[in-house]
């Protein structure tokens, strides 16, 4: 298959996709945090299609949208620079819940601002697809690609967005709303706490953001703990994860 700038690209195959559900479906299985599940998502996103990044927001329990998880720095500031300016496909496709297409990145388009930024990264093309169940929007994928990707990995994406939200409400959206906020609302405190640790580690070790996530999560791995809780240690200086003791020995 070759896409509309002439570049050729493969769908993965059955055995691709079939892992990339698959792991989603055991992470929310073996107890993993949603903002670890959200993650998983963004980088089989990468994976799996010819993107170069991708990131996540979600609608928080009073309207507004917030960064929960990205497969790299690029996009995490991306995406925050899109709830910080108000500015960008996420938001578009949260009001509509429509995917939305940006191939062009014009100065003249519908949000200049986010289009310089994204080309400062190198990105020429963005899409937004939503994070929804039922008809209800809950949030929304963000893929960053160096060149338009086709109308099918859209629709792939598309479909491991709607296994992570599935994951995430576990609920009938539209039959039990207070259970919605909630999770959203926990989904966003597990954040909030995983950014904290990265910060403590960040200046204590003069790592920057990306290393310090990378650590936290190859602590969890190491002693078979949650994302979160291992972050929730270091921020409340539990000394099971000091974060002396955290790097003392980090797995490479």
């Amino acid at each position: 298959m070759t896409t509309s700038t002439g570049t050729t690209f493969e769908l993965p195959d059955a055995s691709q996709l079939a892992a990339a559900f698959v792991d989603l479906a055991r992470s929310v299985n073996d107890g993993k945090d949603m903002v670890e599940v959200f993650s998983m998502l963004a980088e089989r996103c990468v994976t799996v299609l010819s993107v170069a990044a991708c990131g996540i927001l979600v609608i928080d329990p009073i309207g507004e949208l917030e960064v929960i998880g990205s497969s790299n720095h690029s996009a995490h500031l991306l995406d925050l620079f899109q709830v910080q300016n108000v500015e960008g496909p996420c938001l578009q496709c949260c009001r509509t819940g429509e995917a939305v297409i940006d191939t062009e990145l014009s100065e003249t388009g519908p949000w200049p601002g986010f289009a310089s930024a994204a080309r400062s990264q190198g990105y020429l093309a963005v899409y937004a697809v939503p994070l929804a169940a039922r008809g209800v929007v809950v949030g929304a994928l963000n893929l960053f690609a160096h060149t338009a990707i086709q109308d099918e990995e859209i629709a792939v994406a598309q479909a491991l967005a709607d296994a992570a939200t599935i994951a995430l409400l576990q609920a009938d959206p539209r039959e039990d709303a207070l259970v919605v906020t909630r999770r959203l609302h926990m989904v966003v405190e597990e954040r909030n706490t995983i950014e904290q640790a990265k910060g403590i580690l960040s200046q204590r070790f003069s790592i920057d953001a990306e290393e310090a996530s990378v650590q936290l999560r190859r602590a969890g791995e190491r002693t078979g703990t949650r994302l979160v809780d291992v972050a929730t240690a270091v921020v409340t200086r539990d000394n099971s994860y000091d974060a002396a003791r955290l790097l003392a020995n980090p797995i490479t």
